[in-house]
């Protein structure tokens, strides 16, 4: 349950959710591929995670509009890659203006590992609440068809629900088909929204509240954040830790209502 629920925050906390991914190439899709009326698919890297590379996404909860910004940390950490996210009430054109402005704006760090074959999966998991390493649960395939259901972790369920034109893919340098995906965990539903070679192009929280993307960028100037080392603690030490209630992370904008 507790994993469960921590695989989830590095979707929903990281956008990755999760989230998030380099616009630059990977296969697209068609409404319809195949002789006979097969189903849908798209095929490609479905987080296109690259060094330095960010995403900055934009909508709004009951608590009001917010900007949310992704970043791949250009160095693994913990062998894997780190995607930060941060966010700041109001609608900018992107949070990561600098390292010390994401860092002071982090909500979550999630780790991802590319799988062979095609697809990622999640490594640790940084929160405010929590810190954890993860038994690779496998977040996205690297290959989405219409109707085809997978289990990220027990008690899990994804089923990919549509294939085609999808929300936010119109921010990618190279616009393509995608994949919407619905996770369900505890009763409660995550849509996340896949572009292969370009990553999560919209997410939405079980409440409602919706985040879509609006551009992506190569910020090498940033380099690696100040934020990896809190990543470089996460170990068995600080899962038991906080299954126990015991570990707390400072994530300076974790007070914001998403």
């Amino acid at each position: 349950m507790l994993l469960r629920a921590r695989l989830f925050r590095v979707i929903g906390g990281a956008i990755v959710a999760a989230a998030l991914a380099a616009c630059g190439g990977g296969g697209g899709g068609s409404s319809m591929v195949g002789g006979g009326g097969a189903p849908a698919s798209v095929s490609g890297d479905m987080l296109a995670l690259a060094p330095s590379r960010g995403w900055n996404y934009q909508g709004s909860s009951s608590s009001g509009s917010f900007t949310i910004t992704a970043y791949a940390d250009p160095a693994p950490v913990n062998g894997a890659t780190a995607l930060g996210a941060a966010a700041v009430q109001g609608t900018v054109p992107t949070v990561l203006t600098s390292g010390a402005n994401f860092d002071a704006s982090l909500v979550g760090i999630g780790g991802f590992n590319p799988v062979t074959g095609g697809g990622y999966t999640a490594a640790y998991e940084v929160s405010a609440g929590s810190s954890a390493t993860l038994p690779n649960p496998t977040l996205v395939p690297g290959t989405l068809t219409q109707g085809q259901t997978f289990s990220p972790y027990a008690g899990v369920t994804a089923t990919v629900t549509s294939v085609g034109t999808v929300p936010g893919a119109s921010a990618c340098p190279t616009p393509a088909n995608g994949a919407v995906v619905t996770y369900n965990v505890n009763g409660q539903t995550y849509t996340v929204t896949y572009v292969p070679g370009c990553g999560i192009t919209q997410f939405i929280y079980p409440s409602g509240a919706t985040y879509t993307l609006v551009s992506v960028a190569t910020y090498a100037s940033i380099g690696q954040l100040g934020s990896a080392r809190v990543v470089r603690s996460v170990n068995w030490v600080s899962t038991v830790r906080s299954i126990l209630g015991l570990e707390h992370n400072v994530m300076p904008g974790a007070h914001l209502r998403l």
